[in-house]
């Protein structure tokens, strides 16, 4: 017993020292402000995990839904809300990636339902050519539009992560999403 609290104790300090915590890193009221979407980091040896979730309004911290986990490669950067509060939508600036929720979809289940939910995705980055992405926005019921523009790995990689800037002119891009975005399980495609 001893020996796992040294273990823990000594894994929630080294995450503190590699600036890792608990923190939140958005609060969203939801358009109807009966809930809030948040993300929350998660601390890990390996970088941080992030946790996207549903929370009752006003900010109790009671948890209404678990919308998904996510590793340190897909930060929420930023969230947006449709219009209509059905979709959620999380940009992980870095690599301009939007996941996107259907809330509605999550809201019918029972709470206790805790299936892993695997949500579309749209990518703007590829491995040849990186882009960061920005000012994610719903423009419509089902269009989101993003700001996006190429960046230097090599300059971010020296500056640890501190340094990101464009090396392209910004464009601004939309696209539709698809009218269900029901989470589908491994192996049924995106």
């Amino acid at each position: 017993m001893l020996i796992a609290a040294v273990i823990a104790g000594t894994a929630t300090s080294g995450c503190r020292e590699l600036g890792f915590t608990s923190r939140v890193l958005w609060r969203l009221p939801a358009p109807d402000g009966k809930s809030v979407a948040v993300c929350q980091e998660i601390p890990e040896f390996d970088g941080p995990g992030f946790d996207i979730r549903l929370e009752e309004a006003p900010a109790s911290g009671a948890v209404v839904r678990r919308l998904y986990q996510i590793g340190d490669g897909d930060p929420c950067s930023e969230m947006a809300w449709s219009p209509d509060g059905q979709t959620l939508a999380v940009l992980s600036g870095h690599v301009a990636r939007v996941r996107v929720v259907d809330v509605a979809q999550v809201r019918k289940r029972p709470p206790e339902d805790t299936t892993r939910h695997f949500w579309p995705q749209f990518d703007f980055s590829s491995e040849q050519q990186l882009r960061l992405g920005k000012d994610l926005r719903f423009v419509g019921p089902r269009e989101i539009e993003l700001t996006t523009c190429t960046y230097d790995l090599r300059e971010t990689q020296r500056s640890r992560g501190k340094i990101r800037r464009c090396t392209s002119p910004e464009v601004r891009q939309r696209f539709k999403v698809p009218v269900s975005v029901e989470a589908r399980s491994p192996g049924q495609g995106r």
